[in-house]
């Protein structure tokens, strides 16, 4: 009954209300429609369940924070997710002239397309921005996505990702399979491996235990290649830089536990760190330490 009321019923109205948004955001110019996910966002979003979440993770991640911060935080976390939302309508101008892919003593190795890699990331800023920077200096990446649970939402979300992101599989074992097939025959792969899981490997974040997903490390130790630890920023006129922070080096390293765990650790660190530099920019909606 429950399935049949969300195909009939809750999808068909999600996805007009999808619509609905998308086309105003596409029709006013980007600056206009930032303004208006974000007045949208902070209007709607602190009374909703889903706020006491984002208030619960920003105290466990800074403890030492008082009310006040925590409460400005989190209406700047809204805040971010309402550029984000009405940005979908506008990735292509993003991708033509927003997003700064950032040149350091990484980038020769980590764009290479002849030699393939692991390129690790985060939900922060605007999660698609790791993608788009990818795609707008390599052909031969692909990533996993957690695709919206609404299968009509989903249709226009993936045509978007085909037109202006890196080629995108399902987070389910057909899509990791499909990504691993392209892995070993020379792509390089995007991975945001930060979001909660009920599987992995529990490893400190923010102090506290969480399971992170041990596939960027299983891949890399087992082909012997880099992991590239990178992170998507917005800047204060709300362009994007995308930045390769960290390499890890797996050639010289055993495939075995304790290197999947200790790799694994230094994801989760570097997550953190940035995270603490960007906290407002950062996607706290998920139960992070939930096992």
């Amino acid at each position: 009954m429950k399935s049949l009321f969300k195909i009939l019923v809750k999808y068909p109205l999600e996805f007009l209300f999808f619509i609905f948004f998308f086309t105003v955001f596409k029709i006013l110019p980007l600056r206009m429609s930032r303004a208006l996910g974000i007045l949208i966002s902070t209007s709607v979003g602190p009374f909703l369940p889903i706020h006491n979440l984002l208030i619960k993770n920003l105290s466990i991640a800074f403890h030492d924070k008082d009310k006040e911060w925590i409460n400005d935080a989190a209406n700047r976390v809204w805040k971010n997710l309402g550029y984000t939302v009405s940005e979908y309508a506008h990735m292509k101008s993003i991708l033509k002239s927003k997003i700064e892919v950032i040149n350091n003593e990484f980038s020769d190795d980590v764009f290479n397309e002849n030699e393939h890699s692991v390129i690790v990331s985060g939900h922060s800023s605007n999660w698609e921005i790791p993608g788009m920077a990818l795609r707008s200096k390599m052909n031969r990446v692909s990533a996993i996505v957690r695709e919206p649970n609404n299968p009509l939402i989903n249709f226009v979300v993936k045509q978007l990702r085909h037109k202006y992101s890196v080629q995108c599989y399902s987070k389910n074992r057909s899509g990791t399979r499909q990504l691993l097939n392209q892995f070993n025959k020379g792509s390089s792969i995007a991975l945001l491996a930060d979001q909660q899981l009920s599987s992995g490997t529990k490893v400190k974040f923010f102090n506290k235990e969480m399971n992170i997903s041990t596939l960027p490390a299983q891949i890399a130790l087992k082909a012997k290649c880099k992991i590239f630890l990178a992170w998507p920023i917005r800047t204060i006129d709300n362009n994007f830089k995308f930045e390769v922070v960290e390499c890890i080096d797996t050639k010289d390293k055993e495939s075995n536990e304790e290197n999947i765990y200790k790799i694994s650790a230094q994801i989760s660190s570097f997550y953190q760190e940035m995270i603490t530099k960007y906290p407002e920019q950062y996607f706290w909606f998920h139960n992070r330490w939930k096992i």
